[in-house]
């Protein structure tokens, strides 16, 4: 997996595989290399997405805070 890969080009790339995956003339042993590579996309997605979870969270408890402190007038 490319260090500096997006989530969005990996997105990208995990639909492409998709793609190749439902393409029924793909032979056998290259649909399986292609299941694999997106196995490591998907894995890659959810660990990005995890991480923007984990800000968001962040990010809402300080606002709850901060509301909860009587800030927001």
């Amino acid at each position: 997996m490319e260090q500096n890969m997006t989530l969005e080009q990996a997105n990208d790339l995990l639909e492409q595989a998709i793609k190749q995956l439902e393409n029924e003339a793909l032979p056998m042993s290259e649909s399986v290399e292609v299941y694999a590579r997106a196995c490591e996309l998907m894995a890659f997605c959810m660990k990005e997405l995890e991480g923007y979870r984990g800000r968001i969270d962040e990010v809402n408890e300080k606002l709850t805070q901060y509301i909860a402190e009587g800030n927001h007038e």
